[in-house]
Formats: C-alpha cells, structure tokens, sequence
C-alpha cells in the first residue's frame, strides 16, 4: 500500500496530533477497552476541534491548530485515494468515526456513507441504518479513527452486508500495531493507516516531545503483548 504523503508532512501531522492532544503518553497509562493499561492514547474525536486553552498558554495557536487539521484530512483523504481496490463509497462507523472520516472522504472527493445511531423511541423521519445514497453491490472503504484488535471492524461491517453493500478495505488515522490488521487481511479486507505508533514515536522524539520514560515504557507493553502471542510489530526508536 502506497500513497502520495511525505515524510514532512506525516512528521507534520505526528507532532500535530501529540501537540493538539489527540496522542498522549501520561505516567499512569490509560485504561483500554481490552482492559489492558496502555502506557498512551490515541483520541480522535477532538481533532476537528479547536482549544483556546492551548492557544492561550501557547502551546499550539488556533492558527497552527487550523493548519493542522487541515494536514490530518487531507493525509487521511489521500489514504482512501491510494487503496488499490476500487471504491464507490467511504463508510464512517458510529459515532467516532462519523465526522473525522466524512471530511476524509471529501477530501478524497469519494461519496460518503455514514451509520444511523440507533433511536428505538423515534416514531418519526426516514429511519434508515445507512445514510446515504448507494446501490446492492457497491464496494465501500471502512474508514476509522484507530485500530488495536480489529475486531470491532470485523462486526461493524454486518451493518454494510446487510444492506447489500460490499466492504473491501479498512482505513484508519491510526495503527496501535498490536496486530489488529491481521485478522482484517484474514478476512480478505485490503487495510492501510495514516499514521502508526512506530512512525509517530520517531517524529515526536526527533522534535522532543517524548523520551526515555516513554520508550521504556512502550518497549515494555509491547514486549508484554509479544509475551501474550499477540503480533506486535511496534520497533523501538533505540
């Protein structure tokens, strides 16, 4: 999988995203999903955002924060436009995924599809679990925020099947790597990623923004998970 992004402008977006708050490493981890203490995060649902807060202690200006997501749609934009399967649409999982990947597919200039959250006490409107205008066969990119197991994914995409839709690719902002590609691939998606941990950790310590403690403690996650059977493909900066 290749597509039209360089390293300047993924490091750009690495720094972004560690300086607006989207990936954070606090001394006390975070508690995952899985249950799993992961000694960072990764949270898309404020980048389309902006904070005065960090406007006005200068840790990154509205103007800077405006450029940044202006880089992150459009690099997530260029993942949908560098899948080698063929797509008629770019499908947004509820609700993370909605808006982040909506400007994506915009930026890809492909049509948008995005899931209905469900409101059993609506007695009114079209009530339709795909929004959207598609016909039976049609083949859709899943877009996402993040990936760790993959197995969310893997169910979300029923609600596709079971309109007739035909999914065919995962992209995501970014990859945990803690082999949550694999079972997409196992079940014949194509999968990319804008951004991955391994990639990210080198372009925040090249412009000090993390060090030693934060490799310490990513070397021993990962080594943790590998020690689970879980296929980490995370590589240590040292």
């Amino acid at each position: 999988m290749s597509f039209d992004i360089g390293q300047e402008e993924k490091e750009n977006i690495a720094v972004g995203m560690f300086d607006r708050g989207l990936l954070g490493f606090p001394e006390e981890g975070i508690t995952l999903k899985s249950g799993r203490n992961s000694p960072y995060y990764y949270n898309d649902r404020i980048s389309l955002s902006y904070s005065r807060e960090l406007d006005n202690e200068g840790t990154m200006s509205i103007e800077r924060q405006r450029d940044f997501v202006r880089s992150l749609c459009k690099g997530f934009g260029k993942v949908f436009q560098g899948l080698e399967q063929p797509v008629d649409h770019v499908f947004g999982k509820a609700q993370a995924g909605t808006a982040p990947v909506a400007v994506g597919a915009y930026e890809a200039g492909i049509s948008y599809l995005w899931e209905r959250v469900d409101e059993p006490n609506k007695q009114y409107g079209n009530h339709q679990k795909i929004e959207g205008t598609y016909q039976e066969g049609e083949l859709v990119a899943i877009g996402d925020d993040v990936v760790t197991n993959g197995k969310s994914k893997i169910e979300g995409a029923k609600v596709l099947t079971n309109v007739g839709l035909i999914p065919t690719s995962v992209a995501i902002k970014f990859d945990r790597q803690e082999g949550g590609f694999d079972p997409l691939i196992e079940e014949g998606y194509e999968v990319a990623s804008l951004m991955d941990l391994s990639s990210a950790v080198i372009f925040l310590a090249d412009n000090n923004r993390i060090g030693s403690r934060e490799f310490e403690a990513l070397d021993s996650y990962h080594q943790t998970l590998r020690n689970e059977g879980i296929n980490s493909t995370y590589i240590s900066p040292k």
